[in-house]
């Protein structure tokens, strides 16, 4: 009986984790305390927990009326109002990010996409909000999977990560072997042996754009991921 009372929380919760990846992020009006962050200057508060501990914690990005500045800072401040670490950025065309916990510590990791209309980068970052340096895990291709169809994964299409729970561990449904090309003015790391396939919920809005031939899916933990794209001299 035991038994089955386990089997069927493992089951649920496994449910509940597949294809709800992404930590709740919202736009909020900006609360007093954070003023004294940024000396009059205009800016913009997202809510989002980005340390793991259960507590909404605020990004701050300055909103420039007349021209951009380059580069300019977003400023993360914790739960209890205290500065976690600074990120400097440019202005680009796109600009999208995400949370997601995908390894063994309560950080979530972020994924990004960022870039240009000739081309868009995608990847996983790891947070160290002990240093408040983060580092790139991998850049990846990104495809959304809807009704057994395959579709370029834009950042604006795409509303969540494929993942499910595997004896405690997150693993990302993605793929290895397929012949995706990208053009355009993308990175291209030299520590990097290719570009995984990482598979997304979502809707597509350019669904006649060819992405390539994808030859199966798997199942792999980050760590797994990095082991197969990663040069040795890089990890």
């Amino acid at each position: 009986m035991n038994k089955l009372i386990a089997l069927l929380i493992s089951l649920l919760f496994t449910n509940l984790i597949y294809g709800q990846g992404f930590v709740k992020m919202d736009t909020i009006n900006n609360p007093t305390a954070l003023q004294d962050f940024f000396s009059g200057l205009d800016f913009q508060t997202i809510h989002v927990d980005f340390n793991g501990d259960g507590l909404r914690d605020f990004i701050c990005q300055p909103r420039y009326k007349t021209e951009l500045i380059d580069p300019h800072k977003e400023i993360w401040i914790n739960s209890d109002f205290k500065k976690a670490k600074s990120v400097e950025k440019y202005w680009m065309d796109y600009d999208y990010f995400w949370f997601v916990n995908i390894d063994s510590d309560p950080e979530p990791e972020i994924l990004s996409a960022t870039g240009y209309s000739d081309g868009i980068d995608y990847c996983f970052i790891d947070q160290n909000l002990a240093t408040g340096k983060d580092s790139i895990l991998f850049y990846f291709d990104p495809v959304i999977l809807n009704a057994n169809k395959k579709y370029w994964g834009y950042p604006w299409d795409i509303t969540d990560l494929r993942i499910k729970l595997d004896n405690g561990l997150v693993k990302i449904k993605c793929s290895l072997d397929h012949t995706i090309t990208r053009d355009g003015e993308i990175t291209r790391p030299d520590w990097q042996k290719q570009f995984p396939v990482i598979c997304f919920s979502g809707q597509s809005t350019q669904p006649n754009i060819n992405i390539g031939q994808i030859n199966g899916f798997e199942w792999l933990s980050i760590s797994e991921i990095l082991d197969k794209v990663i040069l040795t001299n890089k990890k």
